[in-house]
């Protein structure tokens, strides 16, 4: 998996700062980065919405692009099946929990896969190869978030419950994030991080923070 941050807005504490000083003039004379750390950890963050970063994804599952769907507020583009041939390779993620002999067996099944596909473009057409693809294929994405929707993605992906793959996926596209603005990123964890409660029930609790329930929270 590799991840690129190809475009991000410059100056953007500026532009979250200046967007803070709209709403009151007690911010005046705070510092930009003082004012960002302040909306980020008290989650006002419909500023944070002016900035936007825009990732360019490569070697992910077409597994992983379907649950990055599920994050709607973005901009979303991959690379077609439809019109990008697999028949010189197929490149396919293959989660680490699958080992030894079953290993073996997902691989041929693959390589078996493969040789339809070719088949199937041969005799048919691309389009119809396409259907046969395993959800594993490892393809090309680019990613357009704003600020705002890019935390709420970490915090929910960085938890330990998260899927292998799109965990590593949401560290490496912190670490972007952080490289360029660490004011707002440095420090960013989970949702249990955010206010020292883990949202999840006490079986999927990683132990690091107390459930609502273990705080006797009222449903």
């Amino acid at each position: 998996m590799e991840v690129k941050l190809i475009n991000y807005t410059r100056n953007g504490l500026k532009t979250i700062a200046n967007a803070v000083r709209v709403t009151a003039p007690f911010f005046d004379d705070m510092k930009d980065g003082k004012i960002v750390r302040y909306m980020v950890k008290h989650d006002f963050s419909s500023v944070l919405e002016h900035v936007y970063f825009t990732f360019e994804l490569k070697n992910i599952s077409i597994a992983l692009s379907r649950e990055l769907l599920e994050h709607r507020i973005a901009s979303h583009t991959a690379k077609s099946t439809r019109y990008v041939s697999q028949s010189d390779e197929m490149p396919v993620y293959l989660p680490d929990s699958i080992k030894g002999e079953l290993r073996k067996e997902v691989e041929s099944h693959i390589r078996k896969t493969h040789q339809l596909y070719k088949m199937i473009e041969n005799n048919i057409d691309r389009e119809s190869a396409r259907y046969i693809l395993p959800l594993g294929l490892k393809c090309s994405y680019v990613w357009t978030v704003n600020c705002r929707s890019l935390l709420n993605f970490l915090r929910l992906r960085l938890c330990v419950n998260a899927a292998p793959e799109m965990r590593e996926l949401a560290e490496k596209i912190k670490e972007r994030a952080s490289e360029v603005y660490p004011e707002i990123f440095q420090g960013i964890d989970c949702r249990g991080s955010q206010w020292g409660i883990c949202p999840e029930p006490k079986s999927r609790n990683c132990r690091k923070y107390p459930t609502r329930d273990e705080l006797n929270w009222k449903n």
